[in-house]
């Protein structure tokens, strides 16, 4: 490595000569990113104890068809990320001072009609207030949702039945599916275990919204399927519908904040673009992933896969 890099991780060149690379390097992202028998692609983020955040990225070195170790470049993100944790302050402050004058404004429109008798038109005025109100709502309780979850506040594991959840997801979009005349359908393999460890509002809540957006994209009299089984040490739950598909563009920013596809089909739906987002965090703060396979007028597989235990965490 040049001494820049050296100087950055805070490693003396001399004490470097002739160890291997896993005795030098105490941040674990950077090691991974570094073997050569590593398939990791994806940047990872270090995070130095001097404060600092560096993007790490690494890709092989090969001359004459023969593999000769790895290059990592170091980007200081630093500010980057102060700007990012400054902004979810600030979203988290405004969305806690909108909640009460929505609160106020759902309140009287609907006390309206108790004032008074109202023609037609009055009565079409305060349902599009009072619907106007709600949608407000819910993109501020989502915003609240993902800033609570990024932070990891109230993530509170136990163990909890897995099925329970599932069949509780199913029956509360039952009716929504029906509406459509969607065949709408759950199966478990037999591996399924009876418990996991996970937070179980939160896991709940990343399921429902993965099966409410299959449901909201696919078409009347289409399909959308729910199937759970354990892969190794996870638990892998896979949601399949028969809908409008993915552009390749789209699934790059699928699961980023406020996302929403240029779409036509898409484009008439309604929504915060939070919801594949709040998805994300909840499998990442359960050491998990999702992830989408997508054809443009085919359908969609969500994958979402956590582990079946979580890591002991320590009290400080």
């Amino acid at each position: 490595a040049n001494p820049a890099a050296w100087e950055v991780l805070g490693i003396k060149e001399e004490d470097s000569d002739l160890l291997p690379i896993d005795d030098i390097l105490p941040q674990t992202e950077l090691v991974d990113l570094l073997k050569i028998s590593s398939p990791t692609k994806e940047p990872a983020e270090i995070d130095l104890s001097n404060g600092k955040t560096f993007l790490a990225t690494a890709s092989s070195v090969i001359a004459e068809k023969q593999l000769l170790g790895r290059v990592c470049i170091l980007r200081d993100v630093t500010h980057f990320k102060e700007l990012d944790t400054l902004k979810s302050e600030f979203v988290s402050t405004v969305s806690h001072d909108l909640r009460s004058p929505l609160t106020l404004m759902r309140g009287y429109a609907t006390m309206m009609e108790m004032a008074g008798n109202l023609n037609d038109q009055q009565k079409s005025y305060v349902g599009k207030i009072i619907t106007g109100v709600e949608n407000m709502s819910r993109r501020v309780n989502n915003l609240l949702d993902l800033g609570r979850i990024e932070l990891g506040v109230g993530l509170e594991v136990e163990k909890i039945p897995v099925l329970d959840i599932l069949d509780h997801v199913i029956s509360s979009l039952q009716l929504k599916a029906s509406e459509k005349k969607i065949d709408f359908s759950l199966s478990t393999a037999p591996n399924l275990p009876m418990l996991i460890e996970a937070d179980k509002d939160l896991l709940q809540q990343a399921i429902y919204n993965l099966v409410e957006n299959a449901l909201k994209y696919t078409p009347e009299e289409e399909q959308v399927s729910v199937y759970a089984q354990a892969i190794g040490e996870d638990i892998h739950i896979e949601i399949k519908d028969s809908g409008i598909g993915i552009s390749e563009e789209a699934k790059e920013h699928l699961f980023e904040k406020f996302f929403r596809s240029s779409q036509r089909e898409a484009r008439t739906q309604q929504g915060t673009g939070l919801g594949l987002a709040i998805v994300r965090s909840i499998a990442e703060k359960h050491g998990g992933r999702v992830w989408v396979e997508s054809q443009e007028g085919v359908g969609s597989t969500f994958h979402l896969q956590v582990p079946i235990t979580q890591p002991v965490q320590e009290e400080n």
